[in-house]
């Protein structure tokens, strides 16, 4: 039977628009070459992408061919549109990503994977007897040092989230030994030591009931956790010097807020402004505290008096709010060896030194020692 002439143009009209589609999914990569249509952020791939290939280069034509090859795979037009729906379906379908330092737990919460965290976490890593006593000399050097100067000394480790919210992690992450490398340091300086040595666990894992304390898409505690931090720094100072009291949440207005994904979702390949970070709890001084100057790397109070210095990482930001409240001026110093001279330059009346979990497990005290020694 011939078709009529009705189906006949139907399936013309039909074979003219897949044609079409075709055509320009085809050169819809070189439209954007040039005109840079595709507005999609880049995916943060923690390399450089390749570079146009010089005209002259050792290897001739054929070393010049396979790199243009390399340039087209990194600048090929929507490119960054489609390694982002690729990371989007992966997370959404699978639970994975594109980030190999990034283990996806239950309730979309991320964890920090790099610098061997399933390791430590699960007990297989265990500091020697070596390294802890090598933490315990560095520890009282610097305490007694301090001490000649008639400053007060803090030693404080601040958890990975996975130390606080085990209960997030997947179900195949399980324990070899219970105790991991910051027990066995507590323990042991508990046991050989008076260095004022602070465990946050007990106190961040209590803070749970009143708020989430960590962030679910990044690594770091937020806000609250900040404060708890601040508040546990202060109690162990209010028993060595007198007018020091912790304050009290009354004394903030908690706003609950919605904010894009931190640096896990980054990592992971996934368009940040799509993934929701749903712990991002803040609490605003209210008009009863006095107001901080915030600089850099420094709190200015004008309504106290004294000085603290805070050797930290990234972990000490969310401290700067609390802290301030307590001295007329807070230093913050990124470096997790002490600078005796920022410290003879600001005669601070407290020094506090803050480390984050991981970075602890590997940090070398010997290492930390020879650097302030060589100051």
């Amino acid at each position: 039977m011939n078709p009529t002439p009705a189906n006949s143009k139907a399936e013309s009209r039909t074979s003219l628009v897949l044609i079409t589609v075709f055509f320009t999914l085809l050169w819809l990569p070189t439209l954007d070459t040039f005109l840079h249509v595709d507005r999609t952020p880049a995916y943060n791939e923690n390399r450089l992408l390749a570079r146009f290939p010089q005209s002259a280069v050792p290897g001739g034509p054929k070393k010049y061919i396979a790199g243009l090859e390399i340039y087209f795979n990194d600048h090929f037009g929507f490119r960054n549109r489609l390694l982002h729906w690729h990371n989007r379906w992966k997370y959404a379908l699978f639970g994975s990503g594109s980030g190999s330092g990034v283990i996806i737990g239950k309730d979309d919460w991320l964890f920090y994977a790099d610098d061997q965290m399933v390791d430590h976490y699960r007990g297989v890593r265990q500091f020697t007897s070596q390294n802890l006593q090598d933490w315990a000399t560095l520890l009282e050097h610097r305490r007694d040092w301090l001490a000649r100067q008639h400053i007060k000394y803090i030693f404080v480790v601040a958890p990975d989230k996975q130390s606080v919210y085990s209960e997030q992690l997947p179900d195949w992450l399980t324990k070899v030994r219970p105790d991991t490398e910051l027990d066995q340091f507590l323990a042991y300086m508990r046991a050989h030591s008076t260095v004022e040595v602070l465990d946050l666990r007990p106190a961040l894992r209590e803070a749970r009931r009143i708020a989430p304390t960590y962030l679910k898409t990044d690594t770091h505690w937020n806000n609250f956790g900040g404060f708890v931090a601040s508040q546990e720094i202060v109690k162990v100072l209010s028993k060595q010097l007198p007018g020091f009291e912790p304050l009290s949440l009354s004394s903030f207005e908690r706003q609950d807020r919605l904010m894009p994904g931190g640096d896990l979702a980054n990592l992971l390949g996934l368009d940040i402004s799509e993934i929701a970070e749903n712990n991002a709890i803040f609490f605003i001084p209210k008009s009863d505290l006095p107001p901080l100057k915030f600089d850099v790397d420094s709190t200015t109070n004008p309504g106290a008096q004294g000085t603290m210095i805070v050797f930290d990482d990234s972990f000490g930001g969310a401290m700067k709010p609390f802290l301030g409240c307590y001295f007329n001026k807070v230093v913050y110093s990124g470096q997790y060896e002490l600078n005796t001279g920022l410290i003879q330059r600001h005669m601070p009346s407290v020094v506090v030194s803050e480390i984050v979990e991981r970075h602890f497990n590997l940090q070398n005290p010997r290492e930390l020692m020879a650097k302030e020694n060589s100051e």
